[in-house]
Protein backbone atom coordinates (compact mmCIF):
# COMPACT_ATOMS: atom_id res chain seq x y z
CA UNK A 1 0.00 0.00 0.00
CA UNK A 2 2.58 2.29 0.63
CA UNK A 3 4.32 1.39 -2.10
CA UNK A 4 1.23 2.16 -4.17
CA UNK A 5 0.46 5.52 -2.47
CA UNK A 6 4.69 6.66 -2.88
CA UNK A 7 4.09 5.79 -6.65
CA UNK A 8 0.91 7.75 -6.83
CA UNK A 9 2.79 11.05 -5.05
CA UNK A 10 5.36 10.33 -7.70
CA UNK A 11 3.19 10.81 -10.42
CA UNK A 12 1.71 13.65 -9.07
CA UNK A 13 5.12 15.17 -8.61
CA UNK A 14 5.85 14.70 -12.48
CA UNK A 15 2.15 15.69 -13.38
CA UNK A 16 3.11 18.76 -11.71
CA UNK A 17 6.56 18.77 -13.61
CA UNK A 18 4.99 18.56 -16.13
CA UNK A 19 2.48 21.33 -15.93
CA UNK A 20 5.09 23.62 -14.29
CA UNK A 21 7.04 22.84 -17.79
CA UNK A 22 3.78 23.49 -19.60
CA UNK A 23 2.75 26.32 -18.38
CA UNK A 24 5.93 28.39 -18.42
CA UNK A 25 6.15 27.12 -22.21
CA UNK A 26 2.95 28.66 -22.77
CA UNK A 27 3.91 31.91 -21.18
CA UNK A 28 7.85 31.99 -23.17
CA UNK A 29 5.23 31.17 -26.32
CA UNK A 30 3.27 34.39 -25.06
CA UNK A 31 6.42 36.41 -24.82
CA UNK A 32 7.50 35.27 -27.82
CA UNK A 33 4.49 36.59 -29.56
CA UNK A 34 4.08 39.80 -28.23
CA UNK A 35 7.84 40.64 -29.06
CA UNK A 36 7.00 39.46 -32.86
CA UNK A 37 4.08 41.61 -32.56
CA UNK A 38 6.21 44.39 -31.70
CA UNK A 39 8.62 44.13 -34.38
CA UNK A 40 6.14 43.22 -37.02
CA UNK A 41 4.33 46.89 -35.90
CA UNK A 42 7.60 48.23 -35.91
CA UNK A 43 9.25 47.30 -39.19
CA UNK A 44 5.46 48.32 -40.83
CA UNK A 45 5.33 51.91 -39.04
CA UNK A 46 9.07 52.11 -40.28
CA UNK A 47 8.09 51.00 -43.51
CA UNK A 48 4.95 53.38 -43.80
CA UNK A 49 7.49 56.50 -42.27
CA UNK A 50 9.78 55.67 -45.56
CA UNK A 51 6.86 55.51 -48.06
CA UNK A 52 5.62 58.68 -46.41
CA UNK A 53 8.76 60.42 -47.00
CA UNK A 54 9.43 58.96 -50.50
CA UNK A 55 5.83 60.69 -51.04
CA UNK A 56 6.78 64.08 -49.54
CA UNK A 57 9.92 63.90 -51.74
CA UNK A 58 7.74 63.33 -54.50
CA UNK A 59 4.79 66.08 -54.01
CA UNK A 60 7.84 68.60 -53.21
CA UNK A 61 9.37 67.70 -56.12
CA UNK A 62 6.15 68.28 -58.45
CA UNK A 63 5.06 71.31 -56.49
CA UNK A 64 8.24 73.28 -56.75
CA UNK A 65 8.09 72.37 -60.72
CA UNK A 66 4.50 73.32 -60.98
CA UNK A 67 5.60 76.70 -58.81
CA UNK A 68 8.48 77.09 -61.90
CA UNK A 69 5.76 76.60 -64.82
CA UNK A 70 3.53 79.03 -63.15
CA UNK A 71 6.26 81.96 -62.08
CA UNK A 72 7.30 81.73 -65.39
CA UNK A 73 4.40 82.21 -67.01
CA UNK A 74 3.39 85.05 -64.96
CA UNK A 75 7.17 86.68 -65.47
CA UNK A 76 6.01 85.82 -69.24
CA UNK A 77 2.70 87.79 -68.81
CA UNK A 78 4.07 90.51 -67.07
CA UNK A 79 6.83 91.11 -69.89
CA UNK A 80 4.59 90.82 -72.44
CA UNK A 81 2.00 93.33 -70.61
CA UNK A 82 4.96 95.92 -70.28
CA UNK A 83 6.25 95.57 -73.29
CA UNK A 84 2.50 96.14 -74.90
CA UNK A 85 2.35 99.25 -72.58
CA UNK A 86 5.78 100.48 -73.41
CA UNK A 87 4.77 100.07 -77.64
CA UNK A 88 0.82 101.17 -76.86
CA UNK A 89 1.10 103.97 -74.33
CA UNK A 90 1.01 106.97 -76.26
CA UNK A 91 -1.75 105.73 -78.40
CA UNK A 92 -3.55 105.24 -75.64
CA UNK A 93 -3.32 108.23 -74.17
CA UNK A 94 -4.59 109.72 -77.33
CA UNK A 95 -7.30 107.54 -77.41
CA UNK A 96 -8.44 108.48 -73.86
CA UNK A 97 -7.72 112.20 -74.18
CA UNK A 98 -9.79 111.92 -77.91
CA UNK A 99 -12.55 110.35 -76.35
CA UNK A 100 -13.11 112.34 -73.50
CA UNK A 101 -12.87 115.31 -75.57
CA UNK A 102 -15.09 114.33 -78.09
CA UNK A 103 -17.24 112.85 -75.29
CA UNK A 104 -17.38 116.46 -73.54
CA UNK A 105 -17.68 118.48 -77.23
CA UNK A 106 -21.32 116.39 -77.72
Amino acid sequence: MDEIISKILQMDETARKIDEEAQAERIASQEEVKKKHREVYEEYLESAKEHIEAYKAAEKKASDAQWKKSEKHFSDVSKELDRKFRTNKDKWVDDIVNGVLSYSSQ
